[in-house]
C-alpha cells in the first residue's frame, strides 16, 4: 500500500483500522510501522473521529430543560422586527441613490443623439418615420 491509498483508504473509512477489510488493515498497519508520515496521518485520523463521536453523543434531556427552551421560544418576549429608519439604512438608501444616478447619468452619456432626435425619446419609441411602418427598434 503507498501513501496516497493509504491517505484515501483513511479518507473513506476513518481512523479505526478495525473498521477496515482485513487485507488492507495489515497493510495500513505496516506502513504506519514504517512511515512516520503515515502515522501521523493515521493519529490525525484517529483524533477526528473521537472528536466526532464526542460530538455525536446524545444529550440528556429532561422536563426542565424542555421548559427552559421551550420558555426561550416565547414569542412575547421576543420585539417586533419591522424595519425601522435608521442612519444605517438611510445611509444605504443615499449609496443606492448616488449608484443609480452614476449610472443613469452614464447611459445618457454614451446614447447617441441620431437625427436631432431626443435620445432617450428616440430609445423609447423609435425613430421617427412613416406612420405605416412598424419600427421594431424601439423599447415600448
Amino acid at each position: 500500500m503507498n501513501l496516497e491509498r493509504f491517505e484515501e483508504t483513511l479518507s473513506r473509512l476513518g481512523g479505526d483500522l478495525t473498521r477496515w477489510p482485513e487485507a488492507e488493515r495489515a497493510e495500513a498497519e505496516a506502513l504506519i510501522a514504517a512511515d512516520p508520515h503515515a502515522a501521523k496521518l493515521h493519529a490525525e485520523a484517529a483524533k477526528l473521529d473521537t472528536l466526532i463521536g464526542a460530538a455525536m453523543t446524545p444529550v440528556a434531556l429532561d422536563a426542565a430543560a424542555m421548559g427552559r427552551i421551550m420558555d426561550g421560544i416565547d414569542h412575547r418576549r421576543h420585539r417586533d422586527l419591522t424595519l425601522q429608519p435608521t442612519r444605517r439604512l438611510f445611509a444605504w438608501a443615499s449609496a443606492a441613490m448616488a449608484v443609480f444616478l452614476v449610472v443613469g447619468f452614464a447611459a445618457g452619456v454614451a446614447m447617441p443623439a441620431s437625427q436631432g432626435e431626443d435620445a432617450l425619446a428616440s430609445l423609447m419609441f423609435g425613430s421617427s418615420g412613416s406612420s405605416t411602418t412598424v419600427n421594431s427598434g424601439s423599447v415600448l
